[in-house]
């Protein structure tokens, strides 16, 4: 009898010896397979090239009246009255610049009139000065434009396509300046030609002045 106890003691000790060791080996297991947390990505450090402005050299022109006198125009007509002008951009982070304009008598026998308007504006970005100046090549506000020589990175001038405006455009990095005149009635051939001769000597002088 008494061995058939002590048989039942060392039955319940060796499980117990079992259990603990099926226990440790859990515990091991689940240990092992634990997983430490992924670490946080710290945010990308600023990349340079991801800039897509890039700045011109030139300031936004200011009070352009007092640069401008229009004497180019002489020669061909009679300035009346005084200039006017403002400064312009209502995105002064996009673009601005300023704009004069001067009424001019055409006189001869059939008389006249025509306002000329110099407008100068500065882009921030070199691609959108370009962008711009392209859109006012292909207006269908005008007829075919012709490349103007010898001023400004490119240059062009035109006529209207149903209206007797006439202007000329030039482009310098992130700068472009317009000269464009609305006359009444409309131009002889021969004060068109004067008007385009005028129009490039007055950019061909102004340019410098803003480049500061």
């Amino acid at each position: 009898m008494a061995d058939t106890s002590r048989n039942k003691i060392w039955a319940v000790i060796g499980a117990s010896f079992v259990a603990v060791g099926l226990l440790i080996r859990l515990l091991i297991a689940m240990g092992g397979s634990h997983t430490s947390p992924a670490p946080i990505a710290s945010p990308p450090s600023p990349d340079d090239s991801a800039v897509t402005v890039k700045p011109g050299d030139y300031p936004p022109p200011r009070s352009l009246c007092a640069q401008v006198d229009f004497q180019e125009f002489a020669e061909v007509f009679q300035l009346q009255g005084a200039r006017d002008g403002y400064n312009t951009g209502l995105e002064p982070e996009v673009v601005s610049g300023s704009m004069c304009e001067q009424s001019m008598s055409r006189g001869g026998t059939g008389g006249g009139m025509l306002e000329v308007t110099v407008l100068c504006s500065a882009w921030r970005d070199v691609a959108k000065a370009i962008d711009a100046f392209e859109g006012g090549r292909s207006s269908s506000l005008y007829g075919p434009p012709e490349a103007v020589s010898g001023l400004g990175d490119q240059a062009y001038r035109y006529r209207g396509a149903n209206h007797p405006t006439v202007g000329m455009k030039a482009l310098v990095r992130n700068l472009d300046c317009k000269v464009e005149a609305e006359p009444k009635p409309p131009l002889t051939d021969a004060e068109v030609d004067g008007t385009f001769t005028a129009m490039q000597q007055l950019l061909q002088t102004l340019i410098p002045k803003l480049a500061h």
